[in-house]
């Protein structure tokens, strides 16, 4: 009984050391799915002359660059003495956040374009089965690490990022769904699509802002 108790601490004890490893594996993985998500709105931007699909390839494209910024320094900030490091994470929070509220102000593009109809022609359920597919692992992912999420102040602005990207691709995932469904917005679906996008457009800026205003006050106080 005592062996196996102290076999079951032992895995503990390992599991607990290689959580930041894989934390680090997660983050970079999302990343690439990230990627490869801007540069396949990119393709069907350039294949179907699409305003809309550029528009979202540029948002994803600037997403992954912050990701990549924020996960570099991160790493960086890891091999440094705590001050050094604590110094470097503040700065790059305090410039990352006014990026982050300018990313969001670029959705503005293809949301207007969404509620005035003019996106792109009938695709076809390709691109309806991969937003699909992509905004179910981001919600997922989100909602996993966002309850998960205590490290420094990069780690939290890491999961803040994955929150406002699922929150886009739900976006991106709506307007997919009603051309390949419907081909196009129904006078009686306008106000629906209206209030929908508008309603997560608000919610992804209300959720960057709570967030920066709160590891603002945490950092007052000395947190």
């Amino acid at each position: 009984m005592h062996s196996m108790k102290k076999r079951s601490n032992g895995l503990l004890n390992r599991w607990r050391k290689a959580r930041p490893f894989f934390a680090r594996v997660g983050a970079v993985g999302s990343f690439a799915v990230t990627v490869v998500f801007a540069l396949y709105n990119g393709g069907l931007g350039i294949w179907n002359a699409s305003l809309w699909h550029g528009s979202i390839c540029v948002y994803y494209i600037l997403l992954s660059l912050l990701r990549g910024i924020l996960l570099a320094v991160e790493r960086k900030a890891g091999k440094a003495t705590l001050e050094i490091a604590e110094h470097h994470r503040r700065k790059v929070f305090y410039a990352t956040s006014g990026i982050v509220l300018v990313m969001n102000a670029a959705l503005l593009t293809p949301v207007s374009l969404m509620v005035l109809d003019q996106r792109p022609i009938q695709t076809g359920l390709t691109p309806a089965i991969a937003s699909a597919a992509y905004t179910t692992y981001k919600i997922s992912t989100a909602a996993v690490k966002w309850k998960r999420t205590n490290g420094t102040i990069l780690d939290r602005e890491l999961s803040m990022l994955r929150l406002v990207d699922a929150l886009a691709s739900i976006l991106v995932l709506q307007n997919t769904l009603i051309i390949a469904v419907d081909g196009g917005i129904s006078p009686g679906m306008f106000q629906l699509v209206v209030i929908s996008s508008a309603g997560i457009f608000l919610l992804i800026f209300a959720v960057s802002v709570a967030w920066f205003v709160r590891n603002i006050l945490l950092y007052r106080k000395g947190f």
